[in-house]
């Protein structure tokens, strides 16, 4: 008897409240295409939801992280505080410039008997192997910050170097940098052609 009422109950419950009704249905995931246009499966039959559509683009323009990048375009930027060594990147012009900067951990990076007058025993340090992929794997510049990364240096000038530039008359080929950094709070580093943003 009791498990009579219950059931009843249970039914009366589920009228009132409407539990029987089905839950709304998502509607099919967008898959992307490799050719920027999104495919969106076939409906099921019984199915009664729209599928949203986007648009996603062929080509991602990546954004510079210094400022007065117009007509430049960048393509590839890499960031850290350690060493690593970055993806490749392809050149489609004979010019092409190398931008970076890097935040020293210390405020100085002499000793305690520096000129500069700075009390650190670190050496805050950042060099860019440029290697050439297409030439296997040939070593083409090896850049380092002009005059090291001294902050108190800068203060007392009052002049900040960064962000540092060195310009490249070779390319059409592909590269990738091979980056040591020691005491540094963080680099950026990017390669840029000239062209729109």
């Amino acid at each position: 008897m009791k498990i009579l009422v219950i059931v009843t109950a249970l039914i009366v419950f589920i009228l009132i409240t409407g539990c029987t009704s089905q839950p709304a249905l998502s509607p099919p995931p967008v898959t992307p295409s490799p050719f920027g246009t999104p495919v969106t499966p076939e409906p099921t039959p019984g199915d009664t939801t729209v599928a949203a559509t986007t648009s996603i683009p062929v080509t991602a323009t990546l954004t510079s992280a210094f400022p007065g990048n117009s007509g430049f375009t960048t393509l590839i930027s890499v960031t850290g505080q350690t060493g690593k060594t970055s993806d490749t990147f392809s050149v489609p012009g004979g010019y092409w410039e190398l931008w970076y900067t890097a935040d020293p951990l210390t405020s100085g990076g002499q000793n305690s008997v520096s000129a500069s007058g700075s009390n650190s025993a670190v050496f805050p340090s950042l060099q860019i192997q440029v290697m050439d992929k297409t030439n296997a794997d040939r070593l083409v510049a090896s850049i380092e910050p002009p005059g090291g990364l001294d902050k108190t240096l800068w203060q007392k000038s009052g002049i900040d170097p960064r962000p540092w530039k060195q310009k490249f008359y070779q390319g059409n080929r592909e590269y990738y940098f091979v980056i040591t950094a020691r005491h540094l709070t963080s680099y950026t580093i990017e390669a840029r052609i000239p062209g729109s943003s």
